[in-house]
């Protein structure tokens, strides 16, 4: 390796030579050479040796270049938009709670819903550019805009605490307009206050506002009448609303969290900057908080999308390298930055908190532009106060919510030379986030995929619901032509409403999620889609189009990171395939700056969802580059006392004793098992020991932690095994269990780790522990008369609590096939179903198929009732539930998705033997009904493959291909060594073929690289004539004469096999038997192939005895 092209090739390898290294390692070798500088570019080349000691030529040089190491080596500042005071954000200040007048509703008032309404006049020569209601009821309400369904608030606990802001503007219209409101006073305890408060905003063009408030203006009635909610519904029986207490007063004091900015432009910053020499090459350095889009004279820079990814703005904040060289002119030149908010500037108020996470700021930018000329020198542009920056037409973007764009604001050519920014403002200089720069090493986020929609329906007058088919991720891109000013709403949603209508609750999110607004500007055929904000989508419902949309108005922009897929699998059961395929755009679906838990709501990083997702995803997905990532988000999110958060990053939520967080109280086990299992599977399947070495002080602090907090050896706390058929949540066993199972896995774990890094005595202390555990774990939860695994919870038989201990090595050995009986009878008596949630299925097919269960663990995997994944695509399924019910939440959460290690290292039996493949290991599972399965995974050391299939006459083929430098040990199933053939010849006999034993109705063999070819042969007369022909070719007879007789004898013996003829075949197996005595007495057959020969002979005369007792 060398710093410059020349001096490598003058064979001055200046920076690093290994010499010749004698090793098989060919992957995660470190760099050991000189200290590397930054922005710079070095040069390397590799020769090879093969086994015989002849090397290859060198190969063709290659380069890398380095980032921005240093702090120091940024010489631009952070710089944003200076927004100033802006407009004050709506809120409930003059407004009045108010309920029906009975009692005293402050305090008390009775369960029940009571009706409200409000009319007011809007001038007809007044156009209104906006108006938007903010709201809250104790408990919950439905609101109406002139017999419009406009909103709904969540029915979840304490759902009044969040107001909720509506646009509608689209709703009302010039004369007579009416607000109607149902709300509901829930059942509560003693005290149990009613109200319901409101603010109306109404924005015209002209810059005027009306502005109404909920008080004793309002109408209100005890019971609903017919069209109550109607613009001509005549209310002037109902009673006057009573104001129960202004806003801030009584019970409810202020506790309510008003929703956030509701017009947040997002900022245009741009920078001139002139060229008087040709460019060499050039390379642009840029993190924009939360997201940015860069263009350089008029063309987008790369082709990212939603970059930078998130982490913990106080520890790491990520930046993105660009070569630039080809967009850069000699002459003028311009650059331009569109910034969103993300996670970092995130005004939606929402469950997580993140509008007011610590690191909370408007978005800024730091870009740095390193030119070099072609005579050598070298030019520095940086982002500082002398650019410019004014409001752009995206009017507001929130990664929940979506986007407001203005196409009457958009100034065109603002990102190339010549464009006259004098009305902008300069930018300024703004704090910088406190997290070091780091550079964004892994897959960026990207559009994979544009799909066209199968069907577009005018569900009712004026709206479209879109039908893509699939239920995916990303955004959708408009096409629209009609008036200046006409607003075209996008609600994307997963769903349908009865009428036809896209179902969207708003979750934990107080504001209408999932919406792209898109005000024309008139002129022409228009083209949009967003670029802040992403959904999970099937359906967009899409409203104020002009004219009636096509199939062609939209398309679907399928989003995510682009990592590379690395597996492939496939099975004679097409129910399997289409699993296979959700599991995979589930996965997908959710892999953007974090493993999320769905595209619509959330979008968090949940800890547990992705460690029961570790070997599925790397088995389909070049996973290293971005699981180093989000470790080292789990890394920053832990605290000094080892507590770990059960979302990564976090704004701070889900700590125990954070705001909102109830869900538990101190550590989470199974959610927490982030930080150990997923470098652990890094590891087995990549060999890279780093990965271990980043996280072991950060497990051995959260061990301590997760000790301080058990029971002697129990740990009582956690979730459990989340949503189980039947359940929403933690399951009727409790967590007590599956806890404790993570407890002693995380000792065991650590104690591994300890070993690989050459820490002999914390090897020894984890292990010591990690058997504390084990003897606590069996005391508190093992039932000896019974073999079954328990809580002390009186729930009956659950699954989950005896497959983990099985799977997690916990269970006594001499009690393991019993307990594994015990569960099979269960699902046996479940129908072959599962009733696991997401930790139980992880592990129960697998843990049956090990104990030789493959055939209900095949029975469970293909059910098409419920529960099962089956039963979800008889539904219609194009990705995965949250829950098993048809009821489920989400309809894209990948963390049911963990069959997919099931269908690789189990049906097609790829696994590694040893760390990165180093060995491996092909032991395939061949489920009675099913008839053949193929799967393939690029590993580190290159593609592994394994397929087979079982054919109707009892003939198994197994085919397999073994990267280099690497050995493989392959079971094939077989009742015996002498009953599989490689290559057309005996295995054990074939080129680099070694028997090693037979074991479990397994024939086991170790095999170097190549590819191969196994077939089992059930006993009979035509495989006997195979072998008979072997050995003849071997020459294990003394003289052609012999082969042939036994050739005659067996010839006959087929021949009445076809007929079904037993007694004959059984007459003639007789005979050959006898031929076969008197040769070897003669000795014109050697020892080996008598002692073959009539070892099959005495089989095929058991097989038939056994088909036919009468013969």
């Amino acid at each position: 390796m060398a710093s410059s092209e020349s001096e490598l090739l003058n064979d001055n390898p200046d920076m690093w030579d290994t010499g010749k290294v004698e090793s098989n390692q060919s992957v995660n070798v470190e760099y050991e050479g000189e200290p590397l500088e930054s922005g710079k570019r070095y040069y390397w080349r590799v020769k090879v040796w093969d086994k015989h000691g002849s090397s290859s030529e060198w190969s063709e040089p290659a380069w890398w270049e380095m980032g921005l190491l240093e702090e120091s080596d940024w010489k631009g500042d952070w710089i944003g938009l200076d927004a100033g005071e802006g407009e004050e954000d709506l809120n409930l200040e003059g407004a009045h709670w108010i309920w029906y007048p009975e009692g005293n509703p402050a305090e008390n008032a009775p369960a029940g819903q009571r009706y409200f309404r409000y009319s007011f006049q809007l001038p007809p020569d007044k156009e209104i550019s906006r108006a938007e209601m903010v709201l809250t009821a104790d408990d919950s309400y439905v609101l109406y805009v002139n017999g419009e369904h406009a909103d709904s608030s969540p029915q979840v606990t304490d759902a009044w605490k969040q107001a909720r802001l509506v646009d509608v503007t689209h709703m009302l219209s010039a004369g007579h307009n009416v607000i109607a409101i149902v709300a509901t006073n829930s059942e509560g305890p003693d005290i149990n206050p009613a109200g319901l408060i409101g603010r109306m905003r109404i924005e015209y063009d002209s810059g005027e506002a009306l502005v109404f408030e909920t008080s004793r203006d309002w109408k209100t009635r005890k019971t609903e009448q017919e069209g109550w909610h109607e613009p001509d519904f005549d209310d002037t029986d109902w009673d006057s609303a009573v104001e129960v207490a202004p806003y801030g007063d009584a019970l409810w004091g202020d506790q309510v969290v008003l929703p956030g900015d509701s017009d947040k432009p997002a900022p245009l910053i741009r920078n001139e900057f002139t060229l008087d020499k040709p460019v060499a090459e050039a390379r642009v350095y840029v993190s924009g908080l939360g997201y940015y889009e860069l263009c350089l004279n008029g063309q987008k820079v790369g082709d990212h999308v939603l970059d930078p990814n998130s982490t913990n703005y106080e520890a790491r904040v990520l930046y993105t390298t660009y070569d630039v060289t080809k967009q850069l002119n000699q002459g003028d030149n311009a650059i331009g930055v569109e910034l969103g908010r993300g996670r970092y500037g995130m005004t939606t108020p929402n469950t997580w908190i993140w509008h007011e996470a610590p690191w909370h700021d408007d978005p800024k930018v730091l870009l740095q532009l390193e030119i070099k000329y072609e005579d050598g020198s070298t030019e520095t542009i940086v982002s500082d106060e002398s650019w410019r920056a004014t409001e752009g037409p995206t009017r507001f973007d929130s990664l929940y919510e979506g986007e407001r764009y203005d196409a009457r604001l958009v100034q065109d050519g603002w990102t190339s030379a010549g464009f006259d920014d004098t009305g902008w403002d300069h930018a300024v200089k703004v704090e910088p986030p406190a997290g070091e720069m780091r550079a964004q090493q892994h897959e960026p986020i990207k559009v994979m995929d544009t799909i066209r929609p199968k069907s577009v329906k005018e569900v009712k007058p004026g709206v479209y619901v879109f039908d893509f088919g699939v239920n995916v991720a990303g955004w959708a891109k408009l096409q629209v032509e009609g008036p200046r000013g006409t607003e075209v709403t996008l609600v994307y949603g997963e769903k349908l409403h009865d009428d036809g209508t896209v179902d969207i609750d708003q979750g934990h999110i107080y504001a209408q999620i999932q919406t792209d607004r898109y005000i024309l500007s008139g002129d022409g055929v228009e083209t949009w889609e967003p670029k802040f904000s992403y959904k999970g989508y099937q359906y967009v419902q899409v409203s104020g189009y002009p004219g009636e949309p096509t199939l062609d108005s939209l398309e679907g922009r399928v989003i995510h990171t682009s990592v590379a897929s690395t597996g492939e699998f496939s099975t004679s059961n097409p129910l399997l395939n289409q699993m296979n395929e959700n599991v995979r755009r589930a996965y997908l679906n959710n892999l953007y700056d974090v493993p999320t838990d769905t595209p619509v709501w959330e979008k968090n990083g949940w800890t547990g969802d992705a460690q029961v997702m570790a070997a599925t995803s790397i088995y389909n997905f070049h996973m290293p580059r971005f699981y180093t990532k989000w470790v080292h988000d789990i890394r920053d999110a832990q605290k000094p006392s080892g507590e770990l958060p059960d979302i990564v990053p976090t704004s701070g939520w889900s700590y125990d004793g954070s705001p909102g967080w109830t869900a538990v109280h101190g550590p989470t086990p199974a959610w927490d098992a982030a930080l150990f299992e997923i470098p652990w599977e890094m590891y087995r399947q990549y060999g890279d020991e780093r990965i271990l070495k980043n996280v072991y002080e950060e497990m051995k602090r959260y061990f301590d932690y997760l000790a301080s907090h058990a029971d002697g050896h129990i740990v009582r706390l956690g979730l459990g095994d989340w949503i189980p058929p039947g359940y929403g949540g933690s399951p009727p066993e409790g967590p007590d269990l599956t806890s404790t199972a993570y407890y002693y896995r995380f000792a065991e774990t650590i104690s591994n780790i300890a070993d690989i890094l050459g820490k002999e005595a914390e090897a020894r202390l984890y292990e010591e522990k990690a058997l504390d555990i084990k003897a606590a774990f069996n005391e508190e939860f093992f039932d000896e008369q019974t073999n079954v695994y328990r809580t002390n919870r009186d729930v009956g038989y659950r699954q989950t609590s005896n497959a983990v201990p099985i799977a997690f090595g916990l269970a006594p050995e001499d009690r393991e096939e019993a307990i594994i009986a015990n569960l099979a009878e269960d699902v046996a008596e479940r129908g072959n179903h599962l009733n696991t949630g997401i930790i139980g299925t992880k592990v129960l097919l697998p843990v049956l198929t090990e104990y030789g269960y493959e055939d209900l663990a095949y029975a469970i995997a293909a059910q098409r009732t419920y529960p099962s994944w089956g039963y979800w695509i008889e539904n219609g399924a194009t990705a995965l539930y949250e829950s098993w019910e048809l009821s489920s939440r989400s309809r894209n959460h990948h963390m049911f998705g963990s069959v997919g290690e099931w269908f690789y290292a189990y049906l097609a039996g790829i696994q590694p033997g040893s760390p990165g493949y180093e060995t491996i290991v092909i032991k395939p599972a061949m489920p009675e009904d099913l008839k053949q399965a193929t799967g393939r995974v690029e590993t580190v050391k290159g593609d592994v493959a394994s397929g087979w299939e079982q054919h109707p006459d009892g003939t198994i083929t197994l085919e397999v291909e073994i990267p280099a430098n690497t050995t493989a040990t392959v079971y094939v199933p077989a009742d015996r060594k002498w009953g599989v053939m490689e290559g057309g010849r005996p295995a054990h006999t074939a080129e680099g073929v070694t028997f090693l034993k037979m074991e479990d109705g397994y024939a086991v063999f170790e095999i170097g690289s190549g590819s191969y070819q196994f077939t089992f042969h059930p006993v009979s007369a035509a495989y006997m004539n195979t072998l008979v022909k072997h050995f003849k070719e071997a020459g294990e007879f003394a003289n052609h004469g012999a082969a042939r007789a036994l050739d005659i004898h067996l010839m006959a013996v087929n021949r009445f096999e076809e007929k079904g003829a037993a007694e004959k075949v059984v007459k003639h197996l007789k005979g050959f038997q006898q031929l076969l005595n008197n040769q070897r007495e003669n000795d014109l057959i050697s020892e080996e192939a008598y002692d073959v020969l009539e070892s099959e002979t005495l089989s095929l005369v058991d097989t038939y005895f056994a088909a036919n007792p009468d013969t």
